[in-house]
């Protein structure tokens, strides 16, 4: 039975092959974009941490409160090892600081990614070693050895995979680190401090203590702990965060009114951060495109089943149950489905190795994403379904009682399988799952392109960040920063120069504001830069002037200059220069002038503006480059030459590849959601139009009529456009209930913002209405324009 059907049903299909082609490129597509969502969900929400125990690792953040506001993200370095000292709670805890030296052995010297890690971080995360050893407990925090791990992607592309380098030194920036292992190809790095890649895994190099680096506050410490058996998390939160914050308190200089905790986060829930929700909405997104897909394809297989309602009559007539002409049917889908799951597979692995690189700014633990197993079967188990629900479904809608008096039937239209009813509910789910992932994606795209469109404030083009490495030279760093500005100033092909301790589109260090009574205001971001920095990026100054300059190294004229933001809220409308703010509570600085906002993104978060800016005291490794065109490395190396032989360029990027580059996410995430959102408005009209064009065929005897009898082609439309917009008006009445039913829903129990747009919904109404009026009018076109008389004849 299985031979004949399936020769049966191949025997048919191939006799239709725009039939077999649009269900298989309908599901083909559907099933690649839902096997990629549910590949990142499981690698990032399902699949378990490749760690010892990984469920039983914790991250240990920190929180500080400032005036009743608790934030986290930013650790101090002396607070972790009193964590790490701890053996209350400790079973076994590692700590980690992530640093940027430069590979001094490398061409060009590059900056790398590395993590100073204790010697328990090898052993709470079970790697192994490609070659040599990991780190031993003589080489602990305080023991102040230099040895390095590499990562074996860096052994491959940094040291040319050389088989002899155990035991040979390395030097990053000044230190020579004794290189004594490679880990393992396939280890997953616990992305805490991001998806970027990292070189490798050092000692700390000097000793660490609780009273020493308090003026480090960062977001590049942490530490990796397994508590012991059977302690409580709330407690343990509770007695560190407020040992803690005693070592704190008894700081010298404190600011008032602020104070630190513990907040302990489990190892997945910190690497997880907010991949989640972004992961979850494209798999809501996935799944309403499949239900389109589902009734698209189910569509289809009711007009097949019109088609073969004559063989089916026969079939019945002959002795056929209702079972075997599921079965008929079931063969038909399967033969299809599983063609089109082939297909998706492979699209779904060529989309995976497409977006790899690209999917790490999106989610986390990319690093090793591929089809694997589970996802596959998943896939499989949920094609099996498809076909097996398309068969019933179409099988459903076949009157099996009636069949007989299709041996009867004229051939007017009269012998219609599918009713009316049911053709009106495809519709408007069509049009109901369409409209509400339209308005789900515009929610989405609209403060995405805003961001990526919103600018800056200041002039990015041909404005360069050159980062210049004066390791070799012995030359005080305020003289040689003095020089290289005025040696780069003298190049042709440059307009200004500027000295800056990082790029304009870093946001800076969050540091503590004071008012002028030494009062705490918050923490603000706070930026270097020297007299010529604004004018160099084309920023306007709104009030006052630039900084004076800086006569000798180490002078400070205690001058301040503030954003406008940062004015408004503290001013008002007061005038803002030659008041009084203090960067800290000691040393009093007047406010000599305001800037206009800089609006740079920070990825999710979107702009702060508010923002005040220092002199340079002591000069600067980088630099600000305002040039008359392109400018390329080798011309600033040779103007370095002439200061002092050792100087070269370490970075030169262009401030607008910067800025590409910081929008990547944001960019990347509209990319997806305008993926979808074509595959789902193409699958959708697709659908509502094979539904109408199977509706108004039906009708085409009596349309012929009414032509016939001198009926005007216009009326003939209206009243076919009227009756078929029913459908479509009833789905988009049913997405805006369904809509303000999840918005009320999510606003009550969310603990996140929810926003509403009003062009959100006008937008997604407006679209979708245009999808369907043209779905609605091709067809009704197509039959008007043909000769009545085709019509009477049903040809």
């Amino acid at each position: 039975m299985i031979k004949q059907e399936s020769k049966l049903a191949f025997s048919a299909l191939s006799r239709l092959p725009g039939f077999s082609l649009t269900v298989i490129l309908t599901l083909a597509l559907t099933l690649a974009a839902l096997t990629v969502v549910i590949n990142i969900n499981h690698f990032l929400l399902t699949k378990p941490l490749p760690y010892p125990d990984a469920d039983k690792l914790w991250v240990t953040d920190q929180s500080e409160t400032i005036n009743g506001e608790t934030q986290y993200g930013f650790q101090m370095l002396p607070t972790q090892y009193h964590i790490y000292n701890d053996t209350q709670f400790i079973d076994t805890m590692a700590l980690m600081h992530l640093v940027s030296p430069r590979l001094m052995d490398a061409p060009e010297r590059p900056r790398v990614d590395m993590l100073r890690v204790s010697p328990e971080f090898f052993s709470l995360l079970g790697i192994r070693m490609h070659k040599g050893r990991a780190l031993n407990e003589n080489e602990g925090v305080s023991d102040e050895q230099k040895v390095l791990v590499l990562t074996y992607e860096a052994w491959l592309s940094k040291f040319n995979a050389d088989p002899n380098i155990i035991g040979s030194y390395t030097q990053l920036n000044q230190t020579a680190y004794q290189i004594i292992g490679i880990a393992e190809p396939d280890f997953e790095i616990p992305e805490i401090f991001g998806g970027f890649p990292i070189a490798g895994f050092s000692s700390f190099p000097t000793a660490l203590s609780t009273t020493t680096n308090w003026d480090s506050i960062s977001s590049v410490f942490n530490g990796i702990a397994r508590l012991k058996a059977g302690v409580n998390i709330s407690q343990v939160n509770q007695v560190l965060g407020e040992q803690i914050n005693t070592l704190y308190q008894s700081r010298e200089g404190v600011a008032p009114d602020t104070s630190i905790g513990a907040r302990f986060t489990p190892l997945k829930d910190k690497i997880i951060a907010q991949s989640d929700e972004l992961a979850i909405s494209l798999l809501f997104s996935a799944g309403i495109l499949v239900l389109i897909a589902i009734t698209n394809v189910t569509n289809l297989f009711l007009s097949r089943a019109a088609q073969k309602q004559r063989t089916m009559a026969i079939q019945a007539a002959l002795g056929a149950k209702p079972k075997h002409i599921f079965v008929s049917m079931l063969f038909e889908t399967s033969i299809l489905v599983g063609i089109a799951t082939a297909l998706g597979l492979l699209s779904a692995e060529w989309i995976n190795v497409w977006l790899k690189a690209d999917l790490g700014y999106l989610f986390s633990r990319m690093q090793q994403l591929s089809l694997d197993w589970p996802t596959i079967v998943v896939s499989l188990i949920f094609s099996a379904i498809v076909a097996v629900l398309i068969a019933w479904l179409t099988s459903r809608q076949v009157n099996y009682h009636a069949l007989t008096d299709t041996l009867h039937a004229s051939g007017k239209g009269t012998g219609a399988q599918i009713s009316a009813r049911t053709r009106h509910v495809l519709v408007a789910l069509q049009v109901t799952f369409a409209t509400l992932l339209i308005f789900l994606a515009a929610n989405k795209l609209i403060p995405a392109y805003q961001q990526m469109t919103h600018p800056t404030g200041f002039d990015t083009q041909q404005l360069y960040f050159a980062r210049i490495d004066d390791s070799g030279t012995d030359i005080e760093r305020y003289e040689l920063s003095k020089q290289i500005k005025d040696q780069l100033s003298q190049l042709s092909s440059i307009t200004s120069v500027s000295a800056s301790h990082a790029s304009p589109l870093v946001m800076g260090w969050e540091n503590y504001l004071f008012d002028a009574q030494a009062e705490l205001i918050g923490i603000v971001s706070v930026s270097f830069w020297d007299e010529t920095g604004f004018d160099t990026i084309g920023l306007p100054i709104q009030q006052g002037r630039t900084f004076s300059p800086i006569d000798q190294s180490g002078a400070d004229n205690n001058e301040i200059i503030i954003s406008a933001s940062l004015a408004k809220r503290l001013y008002g409308d007061e005038l803002a220069i030659w008041k009084t703010l203090h960067a800290d509570r000691e040393e009093p600085r007047q406010v000599v002038g305001v800037v206009s906002d800089m609006y740079v993104p920070r990825g999710d978060r979107g702009y702060t503006l508010e923002r005040y800016y220092l002199p340079v005291p002591t000069g600067a490794s980088n630099y600000i480059i305002k040039a008359k065109g392109e400018l390329n490395k080798s011309q600033l190396e040779a103007a370095l030459k002439q200061i002092h032989p050792s100087l070269n360029v370490a970075q030169l990027r262009a401030v607008d590849d910067m800025l590409s580059q910081r929008l990547r996410q944001t960019w990347l995430q509209a990319m997806l959601t305008v993926g979808l959102l074509i595959l789902t408005l193409s699958l959708a009209g697709a659908g509502i139009y094979g539904v109408l064009n199977y509706s108004v065929q039906m009708r085409r005897y009596e349309l012929g009529i009414h032509l016939s009898l001198g009926a005007h082609t216009q009326t003939i439309l209206q009243m076919i456009l009227k009756q078929s917009l029913i459908p479509v008006a009833s789905g988009m009445a049913a997405s805006a209930v369904i809509g303000l039913i999840g918005y009320l829903a999510w606003s009550r129990f969310s603990v996140q913002e929810v926003t509403f747009s009003w062009l959100s919904i006008a937008i997604a109404m407006l679209v979708m209405l245009f999808v369907a009026l043209l779905a609605c009018y091709l067809p009704a076109r197509k039959v008007i324009a043909q000769d009545p008389i085709r019509a009477l004849r049903n040809e």
